[in-house]
């Protein structure tokens, strides 16, 4: 959310792209007249390649600057020593070249790498930034701004496990936390004299070991609690909204609560529902009845992935795959139900089936 934000406000301010065009312009410029004013014999040539330098300097300057969206003291000590350390070898580098190398391809060459070298120490360093933790330093605690707009998990999406192949296909990216009082939570479950608690616990904390090896987000267990809170869900709530993150859960109620107070939810649940068939009325479907409906004379069949049909009057048509056609489709909290009717080929099959049983008995 704080990266939108940041992406907003700069899209308020008028003229930026045109501001920092002239200001690469003017970087060229300045070169041109400081070269100049310390050579006043230097050649054309030369000139023209110390502004070409300074002004892809500026580009480069530039184009840190429009990505930066925030200063965070953590990242930019970090991020300030993997350039210096990229600079370092970059230097080394430039050391060995040889001697016979002309003398603009040796500056040309070692611009070029001081650029390469410390773009990438810099780069490096960010990517890894998040850990290492400053917290007991007095002089720079770990900043918190960072974890702005992250997806936080909750008990209940942990013990289901769907998050898992949700993350590892890729929907689900960014920075997604497992606060310390959640995975507690589940230690309590894991540790209860409950058979089914015990598992509930166990596999919450199976799931939490196999987040952190997904390799598609970054996920950090975040040592923060509300002691004046007793209830999970309001240190949840809480937490969300201090950093104005997403919660991600599959709990119906603490879904309804966090819409009420205004916090961003995804619920993976009805994830799983979106993403189910979508039939209209008029539709055929095949599908086997495989029990009774509650209804009089119903029958009950399901999709592939789940979804309940309702057939009507194919009770007398159990253990068989029938053609229905769609009558019309009902979305409730629980998910979807599809009400059909037996397709005219099966009315014309069963007419079919008695008239032979109608022959053979007559035969008799």
């Amino acid at each position: 959310m704080s990266q939108n934000q940041s992406n907003s406000s700069e899209r308020k301010i008028p003229f930026l792209g045109v501001v920092r065009f002239i200001f690469i312009i003017l970087v060229g410029l300045v070169t041109h007249k400081t070269a100049q004013l310390i050579n006043p014999y230097i050649l054309d040539n030369d000139l023209l390649y110390y502004d070409l330098s300074a002004m892809v300097a500026a580009c480069v300057l530039v184009l840190i600057e429009s990505q930066i969206r925030s200063a965070f003291p953590q990242e930019l000590i970090i991020g300030v020593i993997g350039m210096m350390l990229g600079l370092i070898t970059s230097s080394l580098i430039v050391q060995g070249l040889p001697k016979s190398m002309p003398e603009k391809v040796h500056d040309l060459t070692k611009i070029y790498l001081h650029l390469f070298f410390g773009y990438f120490g810099v780069q490096v360093a960010l990517r890894n930034a998040h850990k290492f933790d400053f917290s007991t330093s007095s002089f720079l605690k770990r900043s918190e701004d960072r974890l702005f707009g992250c997806k936080i998990l909750d008990t209940s999406v942990l013990i289901d496990g769907r998050i898992t192949e949700i993350s590892e296909a890729g929907f689900l990216e960014g920075l997604v936390v497992i606060p310390a009082f959640v995975v507690n939570e589940l230690q309590i479950l894991a540790d209860s004299k409950d058979p089914m608690k015990r598992s509930k616990g166990r596999r919450g904390l199976d799931i939490s070991k196999r987040m952190q090896k997904i390799s598609r987000c970054e996920v950090e267990i975040l040592e923060e609690d509300y002691p004046n809170l007793s209830e999970v869900d309001k240190k949840l709530l809480t937490l969300a909204k201090r950093y104005e993150g997403t919660l991600l859960t599959v709990d119906f109620n603490l879904n309804k609560v966090a819409e009420i107070e205004q916090i961003s939810v995804l619920n993976v649940n009805l994830l799983a529902q979106s993403l189910k068939t979508i039939v209209l009325p008029g539709e055929k479907l095949s599908v086997q009845v495989i029990r009774e409906g509650k209804e009089a004379g119903q029958g009950v069949g399901y999709l592939d992935d789940g979804t309940m049909i309702v057939v009507e009057n194919g009770k007398r048509l159990l253990g068989r795959e029938v053609q229905v056609t769609v009558a019309s489709v009902l979305q409730t909290s629980a998910g979807r139900l599809i009400f059909t009717r037996i397709a005219e080929s099966n009315h014309q099959n069963g007419k079919n089936s008695n008239d032979i049983l109608e022959k053979e008995s007559a035969q008799f």
